[in-house]
């Protein structure tokens, strides 16, 4: 009976495994990222999916520096983003974005004014946005993010004590958002997460 039972927990656990890969594979964008450590280890992933306070996909080995990562053996891993400083676009590997889901946005999240502002510049897609009104109102590059199809994803994060001091946050935190372009690009409505509650957001072009 216990080993039928050791046998039921090792399947059902599989099956949990598999199934949390192929959600991980559905939701997650395809563009490949680097991921730097608090630790300022090297990381390569694809498939990343960031929520809560973990970040999975398919993450390589770590390396002390920045070269040939997509080369390392790579694994299935859930890692805290609490270990993670920075996530950006791998830089070898081109993309385009449609001109008019690029440009400078007036952002609100749940109430706070900001302005978004995303480029891109030798292939290799940025954003950042800055809270005139919040703590020292500097300008604060995105994370990990991304714009596919009508959809656009990235994280606004404060990590390291460098990142704390720089924006006068009182503490550390990690903010994901998930947007969807409207009206050809004019506007993006959406929500982020923080600390397991969700919020709205939207933003609108500035003329």
């Amino acid at each position: 009976m216990k080993k039928i039972l050791i046998y039921s927990a090792f399947f059902a656990g599989g099956i949990a495994i598999s199934l949390l890969a192929l959600l991980i594979y559905g939701l997650s964008f395809t563009q490949n990222v680097i991921i730097q450590d608090v630790t300022k280890q090297y990381y390569h992933a694809s498939r990343l999916v960031v929520f809560g306070g973990v970040a999975a996909g398919f993450i390589s080995d770590s390396s002390k520096q920045n070269k040939d990562l997509e080369k390392l053996p790579h694994a299935f891993k859930i890692i805290p983003t609490g270990t993670i400083a920075t996530i950006f676009l791998n830089p070898f590997e081109s993309v385009y974005v449609p001109p008019q889901y690029l440009g400078v946005y007036h952002i609100n999240a749940s109430g706070h004014e900001g302005i978004l502002a995303l480029q891109v510049k030798d292939g290799v897609l940025y954003g950042s946005v800055r809270f005139p009104n919040w703590a020292n109102g500097v300008w604060e590059p995105l994370k990990g993010i991304t714009i596919k199809n009508n959809s656009i994803a990235f994280t606004r994060s404060v990590t390291t004590e460098q990142e704390r001091i720089k924006t006068g946050a009182r503490e550390y935190f990690t903010q994901y958002y998930v947007g969807t372009y409207k009206e050809n690009g004019k506007k993006i409505i959406g929500f982020y997460k923080s600390r397991g509650a969700k919020y709205l957001f939207e933003a609108y072009r500035k003329k």
